[in-house]
């Protein structure tokens, strides 16, 4: 299995997204569901898919933010 960085993971995402929502959600997924291994600083990190997780995603066993204006950008 290849290791991608969360950016190549919401650029591939981001060509095929309707809106920025759709995006989030499947970046989302991918990533906690085991479906996309994460490489670098967020290897191994889930994202907290909690009640404020469209506004702020942040991503959980890591000090690191999801790079929100990536996601937004890509969708």
């Amino acid at each position: 299995m290849k290791s991608l960085t969360l950016l190549d993971v919401i650029n591939a995402v981001g060509e095929h997204a309707s809106t920025p929502d759709e995006l989030k959600a499947v970046v989302i997924h991918l990533v906690n569901s085991g479906k996309v291994k994460l490489a670098g600083e967020l290897a191994g990190c889930k994202i907290d898919f909690g009640p404020n997780a469209m506004q702020q995603p942040v991503v959980v066993g890591s000090q690191t933010e999801l790079p929100q204006q990536a996601l937004d950008e890509a969708g």
